[in-house]
């Protein structure tokens, strides 16, 4: 298991997006994952446990947010 996620991660996990920038931009800003650079190719380097700690995080609230709260 690699330390950063591979070109084909990123691809999934910015779907309808395919240009490097636009990427790099969606997982700072929306995604909220720290991004540690470039590699030569424009690929954004994204460490594997952060990218996997929040997007944790962001099901947790979406799991918590979903449907009507009877108990109120």
């Amino acid at each position: 298991m690699n330390l950063y996620l591979s070109p084909q991660e990123i691809d999934d996990l910015c779907t309808p997006l395919t240009q490097r920038a636009a990427q790099k931009r969606f997982i700072e800003k929306v995604l909220g994952i720290p991004v540690a650079g470039r590699r030569p190719d424009g690929v954004p380097i994204v460490g594997r446990a952060a990218a996997e700690e929040r997007l944790k995080q962001k099901e947790a609230a979406a799991a918590q947010s979903r449907g009507f709260n009877w108990r109120k």
